[in-house]
């Protein structure tokens, strides 16, 4: 008995708060799916060929394949990082050889999901234009290759600025002129759970006035404007953008019922409890992090649980001496209040710390604790460290800076992609804190911006 064709289904995964990830969640759907009931006996092959689907959800055309040697090209469900949540329609092409994936496009009404060349002054002939049905995709990383036009129709030709060079077709992503004329085009991805993030198409050329990428409906709509001389807007680095110069086009997941807020775990459940549960970014599947939710009885607040704690790691210190005497005060942190929109970290929560010492600041003002990122002293080097290894997040390079008097020696460094920073300052009275702190002390600080990151 041979192994079905595995059918386009769209299934309703159930919410869990998930203190262990979504992996096993992924595994127990499947195993649902696929299980056999009672007194049903399998011949080998059908129980080999489901104890391999068993294995993972399948991401790719080839996983499809591996599991169904003989499935035809067509439309297939796969699941972004093998996530039971986080389901897709794929159009597998080449099933008989190399399968690649392609996403298919609702929306191809006239103008829609179209790159066009107006043709016109320095590039004479009639305007191209290249309407899409079909996107190649790379499912693991979800990006689109635009130059490929294997489900793609184009008309016109022209001789690109007064050159020899003979344009027939556009990559995806592009509205182009040399007629100082602006051209249009169109990316609509209405339909598919899929959006374009901003900042990745850009105007390129000469007199580009007017020129742009707008993003409109959550990101699933950009409307292309494009001309100048020669300009055009297209991807970022991709200067010919006709025929088959094309790049990679970044998508991102925006469907599902993945949690990216503790407000999201108890709405979903109102039973859930404090504790350590899986968000995402965004509610993207590629961006899941490990959460803390607190007063979960009350108002959800998300901490940042770090992974390196100690006495000399994730702690700020304003070191006593000269103006402001005591003794060192020392804050050390094991979580950091973070917005899961923002990915802004509270400086100034305390709620996971603990602080030593005391001071008088300016011999006046008692300080006995210290946000998070910060550095200050009035004699010596005030010290601090940041830490974020074990977790996906970075701070980038233009969040912190330096304030007081003749803090100029004062150092910031950044290590291991940008996940650790020690902080270095000095002064009369000097500091290190985010960008616009003014006397970082106390619950006196100011937000911190981090990035997503690849784990350490």
């Amino acid at each position: 008995m041979k192994p079905v064709k595995p059918t386009v289904v769209s299934p309703v995964v159930p919410f869990f708060p998930l203190r262990q990830g979504w992996r096993a969640l992924a595994l127990s759907v499947a195993a649902f799916a696929t299980g056999c009931g009672a007194g049903d006996a399998p011949m080998p092959s059908e129980t080999s060929a489901r104890a391999q689907a068993l294995d993972a959800l399948p991401a790719s055309c080839l996983d499809i394949k591996t599991a169904w040697p003989d499935a035809p090209d067509g439309d297939y469900t796969l699941y972004v990082s093998g996530e039971a949540s986080a389901p897709w329609t794929v159009y597998c092409h080449g099933m008989a050889g190399t399968p690649a994936e392609y996403l298919t496009l609702t929306r191809t009404q006239a103008g829609a999901n179209s790159s066009q060349y107006l043709a016109g002054g320095a590039s004479p002939g009639t305007t191209v234009r290249t309407a899409f049905t079909r996107l190649r995709i790379n499912p693991a990383t979800l990006k689109v290759n635009t130059a490929d036009q294997t489900f793609a129709t184009s008309t016109g030709s022209l001789r690109h600025s007064n050159s020899q060079v003979l344009v027939t077709s556009m990559s995806y992503g592009v509205a182009m002129s040399c007629n100082r004329t602006l051209s249009q085009g169109n990316i609509d991805l209405r339909g598919t759970p899929f959006a374009v993030p901003t900042g990745q198409l850009v105007p390129w050329g000469g007199s580009m006035a007017g020129t742009g990428a707008v993003s409109s409906e959550g990101e699933q709509v950009v409307s292309l404007s494009g001309g100048g001389s020669c300009g055009f807007v297209g991807l970022a680095g991709i200067v010919n953008p006709y025929n088959q110069g094309g790049g990679l086009l970044q998508l991102q997941y925006r469907q599902g019922d993945r949690p990216s807020s503790c407000q999201d775990i108890k709405t979903a459940h109102p039973e859930a409890t404090d504790g350590a549960f899986t968000l995402f970014v965004n509610k993207d599947p590629a961006r899941p992090w490990g959460a803390w939710c607190r007063d979960m009885a009350g108002t959800p607040a998300e901490y940042l649980t770090l992974s390196r704690t100690g006495d000399n790691v994730n702690y700020s210190q304003y070191t006593a001496g000269g103006g402001s005497p005591g003794t060192n005060v020392r804050t050390i942190f094991t979580r950091l209040r973070i917005d899961p929109l923002t990915l802004r970290v509270d400086t100034a929560d305390q709620t996971y710390s603990w602080s030593s010492g005391s001071i008088l600041h300016g011999n006046t003002s008692p300080v006995t604790s210290m946000p998070y990122a910060a550095a200050m002293t009035c004699s010596a080097v005030g010290l601090g460290n940041i830490d974020l290894r074990g977790t996906p997040f970075a701070v980038p390079v233009n969040q912190l800076g330096r304030g007081g008097y003749n803090f100029e020696p004062s150092s910031i460094l950044f290590s291991n992609n940008n996940q650790v920073v020690d902080l270095r300052a000095t002064g009369q009275c000097g500091w290190i804190a985010p960008m616009g702190s003014y006397n970082p002390v106390n619950q006196n600080g100011l937000s911190l911006l981090l990035t997503w990151s690849v784990p350490q």
